[in-house]
């Protein structure tokens, strides 16, 4: 089985979410599948880059978010350049 890379994923949650609102992670890939498992693992990820954001605020930075399954998320594309830093859009 093919394991998705987190661009995939990401493309995925873009996909199925028509990249609006807040959405629960299970609700987005809610099988029990290799495919769903392992894009909500790349979740925690992306939600370690910020590129997951939760619906309320935790003042956390990013990387240490963990997954809360009580909490919605958002995608914010986050761009980056050797001249910048994150530059979110």
């Amino acid at each position: 089985m093919i394991t998705p890379t987190l661009n995939q994923t990401e493309g995925v949650w873009i996909n199925r979410t028509s990249d609006q609102g807040d959405h629960y992670i299970q609700a987005i890939f809610p099988k029990e599948n290799h495919s769903d498992l392992s894009h909500r693992s790349n979740c925690n990820e992306l939600i370690r880059r910020g590129n997951l954001q939760p619906e309320y605020a935790d003042y956390l930075p990013p990387a240490q978010r963990t997954w809360d399954q009580e909490q919605r998320y958002h995608y914010v594309h986050i761009l980056t350049s050797p001249d910048a830093k994150n530059i979110i859009y």
